[in-house]
């Protein structure tokens, strides 16, 4: 569990905070996920303030991108107030806010003037269409130009048990083993030494069955890289085509994305659902 949890934490983050989902429907987060980047709702529940929700957030999930809703009304929460704590207590991370579209330019400037001048916030003022058909290329002009997709070049799910591949060896025999993590271009396995499982340098493996939560699909894969450890080796592979191009076919790319999508929606859940259960413990709030 604990190297499951250091890859959750891992790479970066875009959280959005109290969404207007009306504008913003949760099925543009697996598309950004197609696009490199990792991204979550925070919302308003009674678990948690978000003022303390952020807390947390900002001191677990160190390299994150940050947009608040400021158009969500929440009781005894001022926006302004939460959004210049975080940028003085939190300067590492990324701020910005996103609103509907303002009818005077004059209120639009005036917000701009406090949040960007005032506050200091990096990431800029995101002005929502009331189309939400138009504020998904809005919504990702903003994560590119705030580098959201960070170091990685692709997001990794981390698999675990979800995830397993089954494959003939050089000896034709059928063997079965799970996955460690996957995304759309690359996945990896942990071989214990004991097993006797290895192969070459540059191996291509061909017709490769996987099942990634419930889906079925078929591809070959070549040996990316391998790295030993005191319990074994780990092992990554790039997807390959039949054709002899790295990547996934696109039928089989388009299926994978909503899995690895609620893999590491799931996963990002869980870890931050037992931060915020055990704040709310601490504080005694009912």
């Amino acid at each position: 569990m604990p190297s499951l949890v250091k890859e959750i934490i891992q790479g970066r983050k875009t959280f959005f905070i109290a969404p207007d989902k009306s504008l913003f429907p949760e099925t543009y987060l697996e598309d950004y996920l197609a696009r490199g980047y990792e991204c979550y709702f925070i919302d308003n529940d009674l678990i948690l303030p978000i003022d303390m929700k952020m807390e947390i957030l900002l001191s677990v999930f160190k390299d994150s991108i940050v947009f608040f809703n400021i158009d969500t009304a929440i009781n005894n929460l001022n926006w302004k107030e939460v959004i210049s704590k975080c940028r003085k207590k939190y300067p590492e991370a990324l701020l910005g806010v996103s609103y509907a579209k303002k009818q005077s330019p004059g209120e639009r400037a005036k917000l701009e003037q406090y949040y960007l001048l005032d506050v200091g916030i990096q990431c800029g003022c995101i002005q929502l269409e009331w189309k939400k058909e138009n504020n998904f290329s809005v919504l990702e002009k903003a994560l590119f130009a705030n580098e959201a997709m960070g170091r990685r070049k692709a997001v990794r799910a981390c698999c675990n048990g979800f995830c397993t591949m089954k494959f003939r060896d050089k000896f034709d025999n059928l063997t079965s083993i799970s996955l460690n993590d996957i995304s759309l271009s690359h996945f990896s396995i942990f071989v214990e030494t004991e097993t006797g499982i290895d192969f070459e340098d540059y191996e291509k493996i061909e017709d490769i069955q996987f099942v990634i939560r419930g889906l079925h699909f078929v591809s070959d894969a070549i040996i990316f890289t391998k790295r030993d450890t005191p319990e074994g080796k780990l092992i990554v592979f790039a997807f390959s085509k039949k054709d002899g191009q790295l990547g996934l076919d696109p039928l089989n790319r388009q299926l994978l994305i909503p899995k690895l999508y609620s893999i590491m929606e799931e996963n990002f859940n869980g870890l931050v659902s037992k931060l915020f259960q055990t704040a709310k413990e601490k504080l005694n709030i009912r």
